[in-house]
């Protein structure tokens, strides 16, 4: 058995070797390009920071095509940022920019008036249908040349506005809650578990052991006088 230490030369020439080239390479590179451009760099780095962070605050914006039985609408929240069930007679729901000519109206000035389309056809699905739009329509990152059927999951992008799609074609009757579950959702209210948290903190506050023993009683009193969400 040969355990002779290859050297460099020999270990730069097998698959590891060539990663390793490649990454010093690049090492370099961005050396150099942060020796001469450091604010260059340093504003990148700042845009993928911010961009980062900005996505975790993005709330999810996503459009469902619903077929159940002879019911065919969609549900989404891209119309201001609500969500909503649209049904259309047609079945064609138009997104764009113009209010007064689309079904999905979005201020989003990369968009065209009428920029694409959602149709269903029976027994088929939900099409995306671009409508000649100015900056295209993408469906997970490919251009749409004239329709496309929609998958489950879909990512699409119209404008800068982009959305997961989602079909619901299907539903369950689910069995009934087991008894000891029951039981235990019969034992909690939300005014019941608020009035027991003020309870606690008020003992916690000052001296609980000198505390009358109508203590609790009289926290409860204050909390429904002082709550604006009690009737």
């Amino acid at each position: 058995m040969d355990h002779r230490v290859p050297s460099a030369s020999e270990f730069m020439e097998t698959q590891d070797g060539e990663e390793l080239l490649q990454r010093l390479q690049l090492y370099q590179v961005f050396s150099k390009l942060y020796e001469h451009h450091r604010g260059l760099l340093d504003e990148v780095l700042s845009l993928e920071y911010s961009r980062s962070h900005a996505l975790i605050n993005t709330p999810l914006i996503y459009l469902q095509g619903v077929t159940l039985g002879s019911e065919v609408y969609l549900v989404t929240n891209l119309v201001a940022g609500s969500t909503q069930s649209l049904m259309q007679a047609q079945q064609t729901w138009v997104i764009g920019r113009d209010p007064q000519r689309v079904a999905i109206a979005i201020p989003d000035d990369r968009l065209s008036r009428c920029h694409a389309a959602i149709k269903y056809v029976h027994e088929q699905g939900f099409y995306l249908i671009d409508l000649n739009s100015r900056n295209g329509s993408y469906v997970n990152g490919e251009l749409v040349r004239q329709f496309r059927l929609l998958q489950d999951g879909d990512r699409v992008r119209l404008g800068s506005i982009m959305f997961i799609f989602f079909h619901c074609r299907s539903h369950q009757s689910l069995p009934a809650i087991a008894d000891e579950v029951e039981s235990l959702l019969h034992c909690w209210n939300p005014l019941t578990t608020a009035v027991t948290r003020l309870i606690v903190r008020e003992l916690a506050a000052d001296e609980p052991t000198t505390k009358p023993l109508d203590a609790p009683l009289d926290a409860t009193s204050r909390f429904l006088r002082t709550d604006p969400s009690i009737d």
